[in-house]
């Protein structure tokens, strides 16, 4: 999902959790106008119909940014429908010419997904957290170097390199690079975690909010009362206290930012996969206080 001249738009997912078949993928690219209230809880989506519907990559579970100054979405990781082979360059979607096409990024990563991505503006790069490997992702590649099943480092994907490079002057990066941060380690209790959300403040604070991890084969949601945060500039961790209305544990929720909130909405406990949310909650990021926002008519969990 991706927000930007005044419309919201998605594409991909799909019909059935646990299928990777062709026709269980959703593929379309839809967007609704979020200049005006909505007023109703099935506001109306408009299906982008364009020549270059062909080219859009048929996944799900997967993460998007939008690079302003270039005007593309970018896609990244994900499933993909059994038997099909991921293409050699990343695609992308051009928000000016509304059209998908082949980037001049290579696809050289082995997918992940339930993973987090966001990009910072100043260098252009999509700095990626998290997430799993399994056959369903992985395209036949050597799933050990991905750390086993599980990701545990901070990666970043340099989308522009003339920016990455400006800005980081000792760097001669090429476009597509991946470059594994070198700074301080994961923090132990969120290695590997999956079904998190990650939100970038300042251009510089990555927040990881929620999500799960496995210890003695048992997963162990993150709390929301201490939350991690990764400088990516410093590529230090730290920990940050956080009162007020803290939300039940939970994972597979979206997650958003305005100016200095953050919002966060629904998800699930995978301890028991039929509990759902669909409450809303709001966190000042000066004074970290967590807020229970009031939902009428919210949409079902």
């Amino acid at each position: 999902m991706e927000i930007f001249d005044g419309q919201m738009c998605v594409f991909g997912g799909k019909s059935v959790s646990t299928s990777v078949n062709i026709d269980d993928f959703l593929l379309d690219y839809r967007c609704v106008d979020v200049t005006k209230t909505v007023e109703q809880a099935q506001p109306k989506w408009k299906l982008q119909n364009s020549a270059s519907q062909f080219a859009m990559p048929p996944l799900a579970q997967h993460t998007t940014v939008y690079d302003r100054v270039n005007h593309v979405i970018v896609p990244f990781g994900g499933q993909s429908p059994n038997g099909f082979s991921k293409a050699i360059n990343l695609a992308v979607y051009c928000s000016m010419f509304q059209a998908w096409g082949a980037s001049n990024v290579l696809d050289r990563d082995i997918r992940r997904y339930v993973h987090t991505s966001v990009l910072q503006d100043k260098t252009g790069d999509m700095i990626i957290f998290g997430g799993a490997s399994d056959p369903t992702t992985a395209d036949g590649q050597d799933l050990n170097a991905g750390n086993g099943e599980r990701w545990f480092d901070v990666n970043r994907l340099v989308l522009d390199d003339a920016r990455h490079n400006a800005y980081n002057t000792s760097s001669n990066a090429t476009l597509g690079s991946i470059l594994k941060d070198d700074g301080q380690g994961t923090p132990d209790v969120i290695r590997g975690v999956i079904h998190h959300s990650s939100v970038l403040l300042n251009d510089t604070l990555m927040v990881v909010l929620g999500g799960d991890v496995y210890v003695n084969e048992s997963a162990v949601m993150q709390p929301f009362d201490l939350l991690h945060i990764y400088n990516v500039d410093t590529m230090k961790w730290h920990t940050q206290e956080c009162t007020g209305d803290i939300p039940p544990l939970r994972c597979a929720f979206s997650a958003s930012q305005h100016e200095r909130h953050i919002y966060m909405f629904g998800g699930v406990n995978v301890n028991d996969w039929s509990t759902f949310f669909n409450d809303l909650y709001e966190l000042d990021t000066l004074t970290w206080t967590w807020r229970k926002m009031p939902t009428p008519n919210a949409p079902s969990p």
